[in-house]
């Protein structure tokens, strides 16, 4: 495609594939989960490195409409959704019904927030056992069980 590739990373990750298949790496630091949350410093180095769009890879900063909205506002592309759906779909439950009101098909499950152990067992009731049970907002799935009961 002859499309310049320019990695960031940690000192934990500098061995990954995605450094080694690069053209440019630039090396965020010691720091394994904190070096990819600088949203401006990623921004930064873009722009110094003369990216012209930018993709924030899976989990961190893809799920956080920061980077999104720096990259709008300093004339990078984001490969990605804009910051208000990306802020928009990060709540299950605007995310849910966003999607049930574009017509989408989703996942028996509560309408919202579900309040307490008896609304839970009577929402489980009506969809039927085993039930997946999560946090409303974040986790990447951490936090997230099975019910059979």
């Amino acid at each position: 495609m002859g499309i310049k590739s320019v990695a960031i990373y940690t000192d934990a990750d500098r061995h990954s594939l995605h450094v080694k298949k690069a053209n440019e790496a630039y090396n965020l630091g010691p720091e394994t989960v904190a070096g990819y949350l600088n949203a401006h410093r990623i921004v930064n180095l873009a722009i110094a490195t003369g990216c012209d769009a930018l993709h924030p890879g899976y989990g961190f900063l893809s799920e956080n409409p920061q980077l999104a909205e720096i990259c709008q506002r300093r004339g990078i592309k984001f490969i990605g959704p804009d910051a208000a759906t990306i802020l928009h779909m990060g709540n299950k439950v605007e995310a849910r019904t966003a999607m049930i009101n574009a017509g989408i098909p989703v996942t028996p499950g509560s309408e919202g927030n579900i309040e307490s152990v008896e609304a839970a067992i009577h929402c489980a009731a009506k969809i039927g056992y085993p039930v997946m049970l999560k946090a409303t907002s974040g986790g990447g799935g951490r936090g997230i069980r099975r019910c059979e009961n």
